[in-house]
């Protein structure tokens, strides 16, 4: 009991220090008001309190009416939180490496983290990809394989896919869709977006002046799309035809997220085992603990990158000495054949039990798609789709519409996720959707 007071008293430090109504006030004034608008509208908590595995609790709302919940995260943050809230392994490793005498450390100088993080990684990787430059988003990370391409290829084109979401800093802005780059002036020539899965059209894009293609192994922000089967192959050999960088996007698809530790290499389909030029991984890298992120590419890329100065590119506080702690851990978790097994089973469970829920619900939902524990739910209708997220909130499990395509939910349940919370996620689920269907009426 002792214990339990402390760790409640330790924790008022963090949360809930203040009533959910105080923070809204603060965040409007100081951070984002037109967000807090938004949520202000929803009639319940959210702003998380204290979470622990699958499972959040937000602080109470904004008003008396407006109790905390518990909520099963099946957003996942698009993956950060494949281990779960506050992991205790990955935890006790960040503390240890604390205790070590570990900290950021210089990214100036090299680093023994680095290297063992680097190491790992490349003994994961698909075909000969073994050289790793860190960062701390996903978004600097996707600029870093544009960048590193055309710096290579001595050219300027990028071609990306319509409705693809590759992060809003720099050129990741510029290979994403309209709605985002618009609104900043950021538009330019060199980069084309062409559907996603069509070969034909890819083939018709690449020219001589492309450096790359990138795309997302499963578009998640576009609406969790599944290639046709053949398509990954076909596009690997348009850029070898072309002397063009392929560039795989695996932030949210990537780190076990469809049974197979790579999406791209046996993931999609077993018999494609696709070898892209890059692989670029984000969120989950950072195991819900700390910031991280990855560009890793063959080795004839680094030759020419770095062959006139080794300082060419860097990154404060990419590749801190913590995070590659922290991450590492967390890929001797997820690698783990096990692991794997796992999410495979898993992600049968909850495929069936959103398709029996789809088959029960044929007038509102469109089609069902997904690989592993990444599952889309395509409604006809956006107003659809938007209610039936609020209604499955209020049931108790987090998840969101897709950015690109707003008539699609996406699913993404925790990796550690077990059968009968499995069950009781496909039960709130149902519950939320038939409370759907009384609205419609």
């Amino acid at each position: 009991m002792l214990a339990f007071l402390i760790k409640i008293m330790s924790n008022k430090k963090f949360i809930g220090t203040l009533s959910q109504k105080e923070i809204l006030k603060l965040y409007s004034k100081h951070v984002n008001a037109p967000k807090v608008r938004i949520f202000k509208g929803m009639g319940f908590g959210v702003i998380p309190g204290e979470r622990k595995g699958i499972y959040f609790k937000t602080l109470a709302g904004s008003r008396p009416s407006d109790p905390p919940l518990e909520m099963i995260n099946c957003r996942s943050s698009g993956g950060v939180f494949n281990l779960g809230h506050c992991n205790p392994r990955i935890i006790q490793v960040l503390k240890d490496a604390l205790d070590g005498g570990l900290d950021i450390g210089d990214h100036m100088l090299l680093s023994e983290q680095r290297a063992l993080l680097g190491k790992k990684l490349a003994e994961l990787m698909p075909g000969d990809i073994s050289r790793t430059t860190f960062g701390v988003s996903g978004g600097e990370a996707i600029d870093t394989a544009i960048k590193f391409s055309r710096a290579y290829t001595k050219r300027k084109g990028c071609i990306s896919a319509i409705r693809g979401y590759h992060g809003h800093t720099g050129f990741a802005l510029l290979a994403g869709d309209k709605e985002f780059k618009d609104p900043f002036l950021w538009n330019n020539p060199d980069f084309v977006q062409v559907p996603f899965g069509d070969a034909d059209a890819m083939r018709k894009a690449v020219t001589e002046e492309i450096s790359c293609v990138i795309l997302e192994t499963i578009p998640a922000t576009g609406g969790v799309l599944i290639a046709p089967e053949g398509y990954f192959p076909a596009v690997r050999e348009i850029c070898d035809e072309k002397g063009v960088m392929m560039i795989m996007d695996e932030v949210q698809a990537g780190l076990g997220r469809t049974g197979e530790f790579w999406a791209i290499h046996g993931g999609m389909y077993p018999n494609e085992k696709v070898v892209p030029d890059f692989i670029v991984c984000g969120k989950g890298m950072s195991s819900g603990i700390y910031p991280l992120s990855t560009c890793s590419y063959k080795p004839f890329i680094e030759k020419e990158i770095f062959k006139e100065d080794p300082f060419i590119h860097i990154s404060t506080t990419g590749g801190s000495d913590l995070g590659c702690a922290v991450a590492s851990e967390m890929l001797d978790i997820q690698s783990d054949p096990k692991f794997l097994a796992h999410v495979r089973e898993m992600g049968k469970i909850f495929g069936k039990g959103l398709e029996a829920i789809a088959a029960e619900n044929s007038e509102l939902i469109k089609e069902v798609r997904g690989r592993g524990l990444m599952w889309g739910v395509e409604f006809f209708a956006e107003s659809y789709c938007q209610f039936g997220m609020i209604s499955i909130i209020k049931e108790g499990v987090l998840q969101n519409y897709c950015g690109n395509k707003k008539d699609t939910l996406i699913i993404m349940p925790p990796l550690i996720v077990q059968k009968e919370e499995i069950e009781d996620i496909i039960n709130r689920i149902r519950k939320g959707i038939l409370n759907l269907r009384k609205i419609k009426k």
